[in-house]
């Protein structure tokens, strides 16, 4: 689950986006191994979270003990939103790599196709969802095999790479590249809400956190070498069908149809994970009494809470129709990201348990200097997505202060 949560579409789509906003290899590079010690850190960091509260819908409740209820409600409402904002930008992706075969229908409408097969999928229940989610994940991963092995098989590009720095130069460009990157490594910290659901969860659930990041970002960094070897950076640079390229370069023209089905697949794979962790979110929510108690209910039979799995699937559908495109949805699903994530990773320092290691406390201080770091950028460089996220948040903490506010 660790690594299904965290590899949805994309590895398949956001090396491109990065290698654009880079400008050159050596900051695309760059960015994607910061990314990665960023997420390493992040994994140590929620690993001890997830083992002082080993619940179900964790993510809500850390913030409820470890701070208040309006603060609890104000960030797992934006994490939510943001949540569904990346399923809707992966359906977008897996429907640009099918448009060419949908018979005209628009990339909008194919991804809230997707978004909705996933959520009759996940009405069958937990169990029913999980296998699936095994099958759809190995898919996933030979794909990327596939892709890395291009590396022993696959002469170099002899396209010559041309610098393009962005006009404010190398910080700003390896500031966009990294917030593309943090875009991929992404969605470890949901592990934590299957916290009551995992046999031995105290020593289980920190292991599966931290081996799980560690093998993502194996694949990410050799699968980014064979892109900038095969493709090309300058190519590379101006794609977006990297995976199709990829495969049609190792396996001749069929490949492109054949690719584009396990992209699919590979879209079914995060959707599908993403509604088995966040309706459990809305589901502590209920239960804790900030949202209506019928967000609470489940079917105990099959594992699944029919009102929380609808309303995020809502909110997933008018995520694809407002952000239209993969890049939009980006830097506003980032910036509420580094709030929500910097602020998680500080209730290391309020959740009671054994006394914090000098390494926990440095991989924590890392991360949470790092999600400002992100925050920032994205002010400095999409203004409006700092400006909107931040209004967003207002609201939703003055709207969780009159809902906590009425419960007390």
């Amino acid at each position: 689950m660790v690594i299904s949560l965290v590899i949805g579409m994309g590895i398949f789509r956001a090396p491109a986006t990065v290698a654009q906003r880079a400008g050159s290899e050596f900051i695309y590079y760059a960015a994607w191994i910061t990314g990665g010690l960023i997420a390493l850190c992040g994994a140590i960091g929620y690993a001890e979270i997830g083992k002082r509260m080993p619940v179900s819908g964790a993510y809500y409740s850390i913030f409820a003990k470890a701070y208040s209820p309006t603060l609890a409600f104000a960030i797992n409402i934006i994490i939510l939103v943001s949540n569904a904002a990346s399923i809707a930008g992966v359906a977008i992706i897996g429907a640009e790599y099918v448009m060419p075969y949908a018979m005209g229908l628009s990339s909008t409408v194919l991804a809230s196709i997707f978004i909705i097969l996933l959520y009759g999928l996940n009405l069958l229940g937990l169990r029913t969802s999980a296998t699936v989610q095994n099958v759809l994940m190995g898919i996933k991963l030979l794909m990327l095999i596939a892709i890395i092995s291009a590396l022993g098989i696959l002469p170099p590009s002899e396209t010559v790479t041309v610098i393009q720095s962005h006009s404010g130069g190398m910080w700003k460009s390896f500031g966009l590249a990294l917030i593309a990157v943090s875009f991929t490594y992404g969605g470890y910290q949901q592990t934590i809400n299957f916290g009551g659901e995992v046999k031995n969860n105290e020593r289980m659930l920190p292991r599966a956190i931290i081996l799980g990041v560690l093998i993502i970002i194996a694949i990410y960094l050799l699968a980014n070498l064979a892109y900038v070897q095969v493709i090309g950076f300058n190519e590379l640079a101006q794609s977006k069908f990297i995976a199709a390229i990829m495969m049609e370069r190792l396996f001749g023209g069929t490949a492109a149809l054949i690719v584009s089905m396990i992209i699919m697949i590979s879209v079914f794979g995060y959707v599908n994970i993403s509604m088995l962790s966040n309706p459990r979110v809305i589901s502590a929510m209920g239960k804790d009494g900030v949202l209506p108690k019928i967000f609470a209910q489940s079917d105990e039979a099959k594992g699944v809470s029919v009102s929380a799995l609808t309303i995020f699937t809502a909110i997933s559908l008018i995520s694809v129709y407002a952000g239209e495109s993969f890049e939009r949805i980006l830097n506003y699903t980032i910036f509420i990201d580094s709030i929500g994530l910097g602020v998680g990773m500080a209730t290391l320092y309020r959740l009671k348990g054994e006394k914090l290691s000098i390494m926990t406390h440095a991989v924590a201080l890392i991360f949470i200097a790092a999600c400002l770091f992100t925050g920032v950028n994205i002010f400095l460089f999409d203004t409006n997505a700092g400006i909107y996220g931040s209004i967003l948040f207002v609201g939703v903490m003055m709207f969780g202060y009159m809902v906590t506010k009425k419960k007390e």
